[in-house]
């Protein structure tokens, strides 16, 4: 008898030890995962000698939002063979530096470069380094997204990859995912006075300023 109660105590550790052992949650297919920040190299190729206000305006507006070190390089190319080439190129780097500080870009330096192929000649190379909002990392495409797909697709899908790739295409200043200290610079003394008056229930005294009906209207 005795013998039989130790059998049974010890099958049923055994069982205790077994059903212990075994995992029964299942992976969240859910991504936790953030939108990425990557810093990459822009760079765009203009006439030299003729400005397109129209593509600058596109170019210092990108640069404005984008750019992750606040300096911009123009590179001015030239036909090598004649020093005053060089001479002319220069002009037009200056030309261009003024035309992108005009729309509010700044730290833009100028370089001459000569060059023995008249094709690459006379160009202006826009270049700096800009931020970008990505997608997490290893995020992939709903599943059906290009077409039929196969239930192994959609078992390796994280529901939410597809929401935060669109996302990341919208967000139109990357550097804002990084915060911003909005009152960083403010008095915080002059701010809470702004509230004094309301907090003390004292009435603000009516503003003083025109009517419409007397706006034009003879003396």
């Amino acid at each position: 008898m005795q013998a039989h109660r130790l059998i049974s105590l010890a099958g049923a550790l055994v069982a205790g030890l077994a059903l212990s052992a075994c995992d029964v949650t299942t992976p969240s297919q859910v991504t936790t995962q953030k939108i990425r920040i990557k810093d990459h190299i822009v760079t765009q190729t203009l006439d030299a000698g003729r400005i397109d206000p129209a593509r600058l305006n596109v170019i210092a507006d990108d640069f404005t939002r984008k750019a992750s070190n606040g300096k911009m390089t123009l590179t001015v190319s030239y036909l090598s063979g004649d020093v005053r080439r060089e001479g002319v190129a220069r002009s037009q780097g200056n030309a261009y530096k003024k035309a992108f500080e005009q729309r509010g870009v700044s730290g833009v330096s100028v370089a001459t470069v000569p060059i023995a192929d008249k094709q690459y000649a006379g160009k202006v190379v826009v270049m700096y380094k800009a931020q970008s909002a990505l997608a997490p990392k290893d995020c992939k495409n709903i599943t059906g997204y290009q077409g039929a797909d196969d239930m192994d697709a959609a078992d390796q899908y994280q529901f939410g990859c597809n929401t935060k790739t669109a996302v990341s295409r919208m967000i139109a200043d990357p550097s804002d995912l990084m915060g911003k200290g909005g009152t960083q610079n403010d008095d915080s003394r002059r701010s809470g006075a702004v509230v004094e008056t309301y907090k003390s229930g004292k009435p603000n005294q009516p503003m003083k300023g025109f009517q419409a009906s007397q706006v034009g209207a003879g003396g």
